[in-house]
């Protein structure tokens, strides 16, 4: 009996000790996002098949802490905090907002953001190139050029541009202010009309119907959380809307030069198992998805291009990556 207890707390310890060491193994990725808007939701799930790809396997030897700020940037803070506390291998915040309020909590833990616009003037790295500290990311910078000539190509006498954004939004100050400096050179005013929260994206976008040609939503997760209201304006008023990110193309928006979402979460993932295996955040470049071999495309919406008075050149059909 005295012999098999022995061998019994033998075992016990070696499975204790194994149990240990699978633990060990598991490594655990927090990710937040702003609000449940799909391309946010898209980034999400490139990263968790890129992570997939990687050998990463949720349940088995990964831990994912999936949470939404559902649009406020009070919530974001505070779940920012949360997940120092829980103290995980990596920290994903999804867009400006959250990364600011992730960096904010902590100087320890491994950021790696995404879908940021312009993580210098969101003061998330102080520079793109090995930034040093425990932040790095995937950026994803408005194309304005491209972006412009194609709106100018759908809407040729195009004399004023309006915008319908949320000016507490850093990715909204950046882009709308690259449009505006951008203007003169393609022959047009712009019109701001700021919408600080949810309930006043109809009325922001109300307000240009009959003082401009067009519409333009930056990467603005706070117009995109109710971007059909908005669409639906654009579509009875004959103004014609466009965006900057390719699924509100699918929503209802004419046209937009974008990139990828699921592509930006699987390079974010690409990042995030440099620094599971070792590597610093400081040591990795920020990287700028428009820089990548066919990252930006057209995207048309035919059927709201008609519904809010374009007519859409057979070139730019023939060259779109995707016509809905």
């Amino acid at each position: 009996m005295k012999t098999l207890s022995i061998a019994s707390v033998v075992v016990m310890f070696a499975g204790a000790l194994l149990s240990a060491a699978e633990a060990d193994n598991v490594k655990k990725v927090d990710i937040l996002v702003m609000s449940d808007t799909p391309q946010l939701l898209e980034v999400r799930d490139g990263i968790l098949e890129g992570l997939k790809a990687r050998g990463y396997i949720e349940g088995k030897n990964l831990t994912i802490n999936f949470k939404s700020a559902q649009a406020n940037f009070g919530t974001a803070q505070q779940i920012a905090r949360q997940f120092v506390g829980d103290a995980p291998d990596v920290i994903v915040p999804i867009t400006t907002p959250t990364s600011q309020a992730v960096v904010a909590a902590t100087k320890d833990i491994p950021i790696v953001f995404s879908t940021v616009t312009d993580p210098l003037a969101a003061k998330l790295v102080p520079k793109l190139d090995k930034p040093g500290g425990n932040v790095s990311g995937v950026a994803d910078p408005v194309p304005i050029e491209q972006m412009l000539t194609a709106i100018k190509q759908l809407v040729p006498n195009l004399k004023k541009l309006g915008f319908v954004y949320d000016p507490s939004l850093p990715n909204s100050i950046v882009t709308t202010k690259a449009i505006k400096e951008m203007a003169p050179k393609f022959g047009f005013e712009t019109v701001d009309s700021p919408a600080m929260g949810l309930n006043n994206v109809p009325a922001a976008g109300q307000a240009l119907v009959g003082k401009v040609d067009a519409i333009f939503v930056p990467n603005d997760t706070t117009v995109y959380a109710v971007f059909e209201a908005l669409v639906k304006i654009a579509q009875d008023g004959k103004v014609p809307l466009f965006s900057s990110e390719r699924r509100s193309v699918e929503r209802g928006a004419v046209a937009t030069i974008g990139l990828d979402f699921k592509r930006m979460g699987v390079e974010t993932a690409n990042m995030v198992d440099k620094v599971l295996k070792g590597t610093k955040p400081g040591d990795l470049d920020v990287l700028d998805m428009s820089k990548l071999p066919d990252a930006l495309s057209l995207y048309l919406n035919k059927n709201a291009a008609e519904k809010m008075g374009v007519t859409v050149p057979p070139e730019m059909l023939k060259r779109a990556a995707h016509v809905y």
